[in-house]
């Protein structure tokens, strides 16, 4: 299963309170801070979902193909 971007856009949202430990959040912060830098809009919840749809992608999608 491969989400384009703009499906992701155009997804309803669903609102979540994520737990995480300092050091995640520290790592979080750096790679927002270098998309920031690199003049890539962003932000922290797009992130996150990027992250999920990678691990999708390692756990469950190579085992589909």
């Amino acid at each position: 299963m491969k989400i384009n971007e703009k499906e992701v856009k155009a997804s309803k949202k669903a609102k979540a309170t994520v737990y995480m430990t300092e050091d995640d959040e520290t790592l979080l912060n750096e790679i927002f801070i270098k998309r920031i830098r690199d003049r890539r809009k962003t932000d922290k919840s797009a992130l996150l979902c990027e992250g999920i749809r990678l691990l999708y992608e390692k756990e469950i999608g190579a085992s589909n193909g």
